[in-house]
């Protein structure tokens, strides 16, 4: 991302991003408008709400046309806009700071310092436009200040009163300078541990590719040597078909690689959750051995999500081999879909998901669970706990990949009763019947109506 776009987006959030603090601001203008029309009956306040409202508003658009596409000059006439913003906001309260009604003057101190206490907080990135929000400040409050110096008595009261003012409003410009400062302070040091940690990420993952590669080559370049010095034609077919096993891993390491990085070919096709997990039980009965029980419990009603059908398939898969392994041969797994609704934006292991429906699909597993310092740690590539040569560790990688490139999130509760994965994506509006077998699965019933699919354990 440029600077300019950077800066532009910083603009937004810092006077758009916490919407209730924009809200108050707003509204407290508007009821400030109308509180002093009550008590002098004067419509200047009206003119200035309205002026206020519009400033913003030319302000606000002009900002989101051009967050994704900004430069400098843009990133220029945004920071001019947001001063006439504040012109337009301040020239009434000093107007009133220089009446003679105390009401008044207090009502217009109570803005200014509003105002300028508000600056502080924004701590701009641009130091021109910190430097001119000062200059505004610093003249309003001068000719404020001029229109009340008659009243102090004697040279020494008109001097202490112009010194404590301009010592206060030196202190207010040190503070927004310091806050600009610390605030980029900060962000570079954020930035900073972020590059760090991507760089520990790539070591541990270059680390990880390298070791697995590494054994998978001395397996294909072994039985190569053993197929030109064995005789048997019986152990030539063995040696190959090692060799061939060997870059068949490969294979789905690089496939496993991709989908982690987002990389892989996707084939988006809107599916009912339950529909595609009754198939794939075909698969698991074939992956979990007979001692450990299968269940499937599907919610009886119909949810669609738009995903690829190879990639979904992949990750469940992944973790079913997972909750096999963690069950060491006997135990109880349980695949389990479901219905959210999240209101705020929650953190699911990495990914902010936004507020809105998500189909759940979960798989349950009474292993002896994840020990809590692992649990930071397994979606990271070739992180693994499992014993050399059982697992390549980019399972959960690749599965938390592909929920974040479908626009969802992964969830992990483990103790040591066992350890429950789920998978959270966006809930997708019914296909409508083209008369393809998709549409046909689906319009056997109403998008949120009952699903034919019976809750029972498979044995």
């Amino acid at each position: 991302m440029s600077v300019a776009r950077r800066d532009m987006r910083h603009l937004y959030e810092v006077e758009y991003g916490v919407r209730r603090e924009l809200v108050l601001r707003l509204v407290g203008v508007c009821l400030s408008a109308f509180l002093m029309h009550l008590y002098n009956g004067m419509y200047m306040p009206f003119v200035w709400c309205l002026g206020y409202l519009l400033c913003h508003m030319a302000h606000f658009l002009f900002i989101v046309a051009h967050l994704d596409r900004a430069d400098t000059e843009d990133l220029t006439i945004a920071g001019l806009l947001y001063l006439v913003v504040v012109l337009s906001f301040m020239w009434l309260p000093a107007w009133l700071g220089m009446q003679s009604d105390p009401t008044l003057i207090w009502v217009g101190s109570v803005l200014m310092i509003s105002a300028i206490t508000y600056q502080i907080r924004r701590a701009d990135r641009m130091l021109w436009l910190i430097w001119a929000q000062i200059s505004i400040f610093g003249a309003l409050s001068a000719v404020v200040m001029a229109s009340h110096v008659h009243r102090f008595e004697g040279l020494v009261g008109q001097l202490g009163a112009v010194l404590v003012t301009a010592a206060a409003f030196a202190y207010v410009a040190l503070a927004m300078l310091y806050t600009r400062k610390s605030r980029l302070t900060m962000e570079d040091a954020a930035e900073q541990m972020a590059q760090d940690q991507k760089m520990s990420a790539i070591g541990r993952l270059a680390g990880g590719m390298a070791h697995d590669f590494n054994n998978m080559l001395t397996v294909m370049k072994g039985n190569l040597d053993l197929y030109h010095l064995s005789d048997a034609e019986e152990d030539r077919e063995a040696a190959v078909r090692e060799a061939q096993i060997a870059v068949l891993r490969a294979e789905e390491v690089v496939q496993q690689l991709m989908i982690y990085a987002r990389k892989a070919p996707v084939r988006l096709r809107v599916l009912d959750a339950n529909l595609a997990m009754d198939q794939m039980m075909m698969l698991v009965r074939s992956m979990v051995p007979s001692r450990i029980r299968r269940n499937f419990v599907p919610l009886e009603r119909r949810l669609h999500i738009e995903v690829d059908e190879g990639q979904l398939t992949t990750a469940l898969l992944n973790l079913v081999k997972n909750a096999v392994d963690a069950m060491e041969g006997q135990g109880t797994m349980t695949i389990a879909t479901g219905h959210e609704v999240l209101e705020g934006t929650p953190e699911h292991h990495g990914a902010r998901l936004e507020p809105g429906a998500y189909v759940t699909i979960t798989v349950s597993d009474t292993g002896a669970g994840i020990v809590a310092e692992h649990l930071d740690h397994v979606m990271e590539p070739f992180f693994t706990t499992k014993p050399e040569g059982k697992g390549t560790g980019l399972g959960l990688s690749m599965v938390a990949g592909f929920v974040q490139g479908a626009g969802g999130g992964l969830r992990i509760r483990s103790s040591a009763q066992g350890t429950d994965v789920t998978l959270l994506l966006p809930a997708a509006r019914a296909p409508h019947n083209s008369g393809g077998p998709q549409s046909k699965s689906v319009s056997a019933a109403s998008p949120d109506g009952p699903m034919p699919v019976r809750m029972v354990p498979e044995t």
